[in-house]
């Protein structure tokens, strides 16, 4: 029998088990259904009376109590026993009663004797602990060298729980089957909302509803109190208290991560407002290791996706300019003349819109107009500002289109850096999906595309390096990162000797800094400007003025600590804390016997399984809802006006998800390292704490060697 066979039948005597469950365990939901209905209909019809003006027409029957049993043959079934009582004047009595006990002679006794319980169950738990600490000393104690080699309990551990893995698997696949297959677990749903009375609590939500708005009877609603705890008495009688203490932990745990998961996605958008008020050009500095290049690369990935979003704006506005266009046949035709390469950047999209346009001038037909009904709807639109012809809009809307349709990264760098948007098309109109934090890790490379390599020779309107470079009027919307430009461009006291005549390109003669001053012009669609460059450098003075007052300045002045966005009441921030103190102990432990033992014992192996669970639990939660809070000191290129100080939220899942290497350009020293054959222990060590002539002679030090030349000359 096929493995689908088994599933199948076990599926199938599963439902059995569950309408079973639905017969002999909660008899009484049939009841409460039944009267939910009655009650809800009744509840219309009185709603309806009133407002026509017959109140007393209809006689609502939500503010009565559940008659039990509701059928007489179920008297032997035991009833749910609702944990309030019946009617508000019990509520009152029982209340005063619970106070009372306070003050009870026999209840403070009780109260004693439990405290006298707790101090035993400490004291025990103190001794325990003691003999657990002494076991672990004289486990240290036992010193071995046995490399690898496995204790017998460990050995036979590991043959018991050897079939486990087969059985966890099988048990995958089988949820994997039921998740696949709606036929059995949509009608197990629906059995166990019946079961628990979740279809009859909502039928009564909406019947008191509809029978508060036209009574207003505020008084009854203690009656919808009793039903509700009557109603849930069928899910809590079921399972034990310890389930449920389970249940709410986890339940805790999902809303405090949807809640994290909302907060990450708050501060992008607070990071991509940041993005957007800063000019084309953005130079980031600091001291090292403050994280420049990891802050211009931030910047790039958020600014990447606002580009999309703006295109996308675009999109949607001119739509409505033009609601009657079948803009499908204008998106196809523009699919056709990419795949053809007749459009690869924006010149040429406005000339094959000029193209089209001169085509339907010579002979003005729908066909020519993508099957556009102008004659009826027009082909001018007056947004009060301006006049709008339908050629105008299609010409933005293709931009548009090809800027969001480009399936490749909009970054071009002098660094890889990875991003990870999915695009996903129906052959209608594609969707990107762009969220940061919802990304599975264990399927990066199946999704991830990379940013395109820079030529410098794209960004020079002079000289260039490369003669007839094909990439040098490749300059375009996108987002430029350029890491370490003062090592690229450099300042003036270090360009002294470079000439601006020279016959090779050098960055005098380059013009690369005219580039930067008209780069806005050549990537403006409606009125959106479609590039950014972003760079990283030291020290701003590293970098010649002309380049560097042509945009922004920003100082990362602090960083704070990467800190949890869980709520701190989810479940997680107790573990957190109590893990920080386990964690300290398990080191300590764990240094003294690798120091003492080689060997692996059972107690060890199921030891470190756990903690190990414990560590990763506890990583992939700071790694996926964490947030480190940067100051930004922002200032103008000239640096002679005010500083503004900005908050910019820096997040591992977006960043840190293998998105670029932290030594990006180490790539320079790999033809250096390919000849060396010196390692740390093959260098000199000093003889004492004072060096001698010859030892600082062996520095190769230019300020060494104008002493020796000095004392030479004397």
């Amino acid at each position: 029998m096929s493995v689908n066979k088994v599933r199948h039948i076990i599926c199938i005597a599963l439902t059995v088990g569950f309408v079973c469950c639905a017969v002999f365990v909660f008899p009484h939901s049939l009841g409460r259904f039944i009267e939910s209905m009655r009650d809800f209909g009744l509840s219309v019809a009185y709603y309806s009376c009133t407002i026509f003006g017959y109140p007393d027409a209809v006689t609502p029957t939500v503010t009565s109590y559940p008659v039990v049993p509701f059928f007489p043959f179920l008297e032997g079934y035991k009833s749910p026993v609702p944990i309030l009582p019946e009617s508000w004047d019990m509520f009152t009595v029982a209340w005063k009663d619970y106070w009372a006990l306070w003050i009870d002679g026999s209840n403070f006794l009780n109260y004693l004797t439990f405290l006298l319980r707790l101090t035993y169950i400490v004291l025990a738990v103190v001794v325990v602990a003691f003999v657990i600490r002494l076991a672990i000393s004289l486990y240290l104690n036992r010193n071995n060298n046995d490399y690898g080699k496995e204790s017998k309990p460990l050995r036979a551990f590991k043959k018991v729980v050897k079939p486990w893995g087969k059985v966890k698997s099988a048990i995958k696949d089988f949820f994997s089957f039921v998740r696949d297959h709606k036929a059995y677990w949509v009608p197990w749903l629906i059995i166990w909302c019946w079961n628990f009375n979740f279809i009859t609590i909502a039928a009564e939500f909406f019947a008191y509803f509809f029978y508060l708005c036209a009574s207003f009877d505020f008084v009854s609603i203690y009656t919808q109190l009793y039903k509700l705890a009557f109603d849930l008495c069928a899910l809590f009688s079921v399972f034990p208290i310890w389930l449920w203490v389970i249940i709410f932990v986890f339940a805790l745990n999902w809303l405090g991560k949807r809640i994290a998961l909302a907060r990450l996605r708050r501060n992008e958008r607070r990071n991509r407002g940041f993005i957007n008020s800063l000019g084309v050009s953005t130079v980031v500095y600091g001291v090292m290791g403050v994280g420049k290049t990891t802050q211009i690369t931030d910047m790039a990935l958020s600014a990447e996706i606002e580009f999309r979003d703006m295109a996308f704006e675009i999109i949607l506005e001119t739509d409505m300019h033009f609601p009657y266009f079948p803009w499908q046949n204008f998106e196809n035709e523009i699919k056709k003349a990419i795949s053809r390469h007749k459009i690869w950047d924006l010149p040429s999209v406005r000339v094959w819109v000029h193209k089209k346009y001169r085509s339907w001038y010579r002979k003005k037909t729908t066909e020519r107009l993508f099957g556009y009904d102008y004659l009826r709807y027009g082909l001018t639109y007056d947004d009060k500002l301006k006049v709008i012809t339908i050629w105008d809009a299609l010409e933005d809307y293709a931009y548009a289109y090809f800027i969001y349709t480009v399936q490749s990264s909009l970054l071009i760098s002098n660094y890889s850096v990875r991003t990870d948007n999915l695009f996903a098309d129906l052959g209608n109109f594609p969707l990107w999906n762009t969220d940061f934090f919802n990304r599975d890790s264990r399927l990066v490379d199946s999704y991830s595309r990379h940013a395109h390599i820079l030529d410098f020779d794209m960004l020079r309107l002079g000289k260039q390096m490369l003669a007839d470079n094909p990439n040098r009027y490749a300059f375009g919307f996108g987002v430029y990162i350029i890491s370490e430009i003062d090592k690229e461009r450099k300042n003036t006291p270090e360009l002294k000797e470079v000439k601006a005549n020279s016959d090779e390109c050098n960055q005098k003669n380059d013009l690369f800094n005219v580039l930067l001053k008209m780069s806005r012009h050549a990537c403006v669609v409606s009125n959106r400007v479609f590039v950014k460059i972003f760079a990283d450098l030291q020290r701003p003075s590293s970098l010649g003025a002309d380049a560097l007052e042509l945009g922004d300045i920003i100082n990362i002045t602090d960083k704070g600590d990467m800190s949890l966005l869980l709520p701190f009441f989810t479940p997680f921030r107790l573990f957190d804390i109590l893990f920080s103190w386990l964690k300290k102990r398990w080191d300590n432990f764990y240094t003294q016997y690798r120091y003492a033992r080689a060997d692996n014992t059972l107690f060890m192996y199921l030891t470190k399984s756990l903690v190990a669970k414990l560590c990763g639990w506890h990583e992939k939660y700071h790694n996926l809802y964490s947030s480190q809070t940067l100051t930004l000191a922002l200032e103008n290129g000239a640096r002679d006006g005010e500083v503004k100080q900005f908050k910019y939220y820096r997040m591992p899942k977006k960043i840190y998800s293998k998105r670029y290497s932290t030594n990006c350009l180490a790539g320079i020293f790999e033809t250096r390292a390919a000849c060396n054959s010196v390692g740390l222990d093959d260098l000199r060590e000093y003889a004492d704490i004072m060096a001698s002539s010859d030892e600082l002679g062996m520095q190769n030090s230019h300020f060494q060697k104008e002493i020796n030349v000095l004392n030479v000359q004397k």
